[in-house]
């Protein structure tokens, strides 16, 4: 007989349910990752019936699961081994998938990180597979950055809303175009994924570099407020632009604006196979990696 009660996830779970998302998240990246805030607004904009599932142990909540809108299964524990309860979300999550979707196939991705073995273990066991994995790199200002260096013709000004959606939208496509895993988006996936129309979107922080009118590279930074951590969320740079060291001096021009808001702890994420050598760019102006996560497919 199973020993959990398992049912989907009520408002009345959310500061539970933050609390086990907050820890698992604690130990795997380094930081909650998510407010008490945000999963109420995400619960408010999900369908909590079919999208998520909370386990239940002697009344005490266990863990919860959750299936993101681009079918992403997440598992949380709040026993961190707990390998059979794991197995049973995963079971439910699938389900989940394949019933909401009409297509014959759906394909399911999830991240997790190097640190979580009973994760790495569970889906690895169950038909999931991994060929991209990202490095999570940090730096810690004590000091104002050193100053960028400009290519001469090139120059560099914030991001104007209202002007500039489309222009630094195609550029971050064009320049994501050799990465391996890149799966295009439309500008409306682009917004979204960006979360330009959600409230800790700040165009003073999103950067363009540019030679006349033509935009050579962005740099889209966000503040995440809960860990007062500076994310490089996107440092992008259109081919015929590169080799001349706009995304160095951009990447150092957004550390001297997080600098300027007393914003001394900046992070980013980098496929560890990165075709243009990423890695090394950031290793150049000192940051450090402190962590990796996979990213682990099936199809269904």
């Amino acid at each position: 007989m199973n020993k959990y009660s398992v049912r989907p996830a009520r408002p009345s779970d959310v500061e539970a349910v933050h609390e086990i998302i907050a820890k698992q998240n604690t130990l795997d990246f380094g930081s909650a990752l998510r407010t008490l805030t945000d999963l109420q607004k995400l619960w408010e904009r999900i369908d909590l019936d079919n999208d998520t599932c909370a386990a239940f142990e002697d009344g005490k909540l266990a863990g919860y699961a959750e299936l993101r809108d681009n079918d992403s299964p997440f598992i949380y524990l709040a026993e961190r081994n707990n390998v059979d309860l794991a197995f049973q979300f995963l079971t439910i999550l699938e389900e989940k998938a394949a019933t909401r979707k009409k297509e014959e196939t759906v394909n399911l991705f999830t991240q997790i990180s190097e640190k979580n073995n009973t994760l790495l273990q569970l889906f690895a066991a169950n038909g999931y597979k991994s060929n991209l994995s990202f490095l999570v790199m940090e730096l810690e200002l004590s000091e104002p950055p050193t100053s960028p260096q400009w290519t001469d013709g090139i120059t560099v000004r914030p991001f104007v809303k209202n002007q500039d959606e489309q222009v630094t939208y195609q550029t971050d496509e064009e320049a994501s175009k050799d990465k391996g895993y890149h799966d295009p988006l439309s500008y409306e996936g682009w917004s979204k994924r960006m979360g330009m129309g959600t409230e800790s979107f700040d165009p003073g922080l999103w950067f363009l570099a540019c030679e006349g009118n033509a935009v050579a590279g962005v740099a889209l930074n966000v503040f995440k407020k809960d860990s007062n951590t500076g994310w490089v969320d996107h440092l992008s740079v259109r081919q015929a632009w590169r080799k001349r060291g706009i995304g160095k001096a951009l990447l150092l021009h957004s550390f001297a604006e997080f600098y300027r808001r007393g914003i001394h702890h900046i992070k980013l994420s980098v496929d560890s196979k990165s075709l243009t050598n990423a890695s090394h760019l950031y290793e150049s102006v000192g940051m450090k990696t402190v962590q990796q996560y996979h990213i682990y497919r099936k199809v269904i």
